[in-house]
């Protein structure tokens, strides 16, 4: 027997509608302290890599490095024609070729996040014990503290060097994607730019055999 009292009520959570769901909506105004603190709120979020640029972080954004050592791996790459953005691949079989040789640049291609945005990319740090040059020095310490601090990378035209700055105020850890592997990675951002044989068609261009 049912207690008089008792009130049974059918249907789900989704069937139920809010009191206000025929509010005017200018009436979210009413209550502004409550906006205030609502539309405020932070939200993250994880972006799942489709296509991976290969490039040095830009100098407006701020950066980590992953600091797993198999989220990196030790390459050889050759330069492409349009400058520091344009990164070929070089398997071993290729290293020794005659003209691929002389111009082989040793790195280490590291894992990055960007703030703002939470993009993955990937980027061939020079491997600076090997050279002379200021700015791969540079470079290679802004990869090492970006392991454990969010860094900015901005290049001095006075100095010939770039200014390795730490970001002041952010708080957030890298949201990496939970599926992270630097296989795929880097097959998504070197698709194309595979240097395997002698018949690949920079290597052509740089024997002089490119239409």
């Amino acid at each position: 027997m049912k207690s008089p009292d008792l009130q049974v009520v059918s249907g789900t959570a989704s069937d139920q509608k809010p009191e206000n769901v025929t509010a005017p909506p200018e009436n979210i105004f009413d209550d502004i302290e409550t906006l205030r603190k609502t539309a405020t709120l932070k939200v993250s979020r994880r972006v799942i890599p489709v296509h991976v640029s290969v490039k040095k972080p830009a100098n407006n954004i701020y950066f980590r490095c992953h600091p797993g050592p198999d989220m990196s791996l030790d390459a050889s790459v050759l330069m492409g024609a349009d400058g520091s953005d344009d990164f070929y691949f070089v398997i071993p079989f290729m290293l020794n070729h005659h003209v691929v040789l002389p111009r082989l640049r040793k790195v280490t291609i590291a894992v990055v996040y960007t703030w703002p945005g939470g993009v993955v990319s990937l980027w061939p740090v020079p491997m600076a014990e090997e050279t002379r040059i200021a700015c791969w020095k540079s470079a290679r310490a802004a990869y090492e503290l970006s392991k454990k601090k969010w860094v900015q990378l901005c290049w001095n035209s006075e100095r010939r060097d770039y200014d390795v700055a730490v970001a002041e105020g952010i708080k957030t850890e890298p949201m990496w994607p939970d599926d992270l592997d630097i296989s795929k990675l880097l097959k998504l951002g070197f698709a194309d730019k595979i240097i395997s044989s002698p018949e690949h068609p920079y290597v052509l261009q740089l024997r002089g055999l490119a239409e």
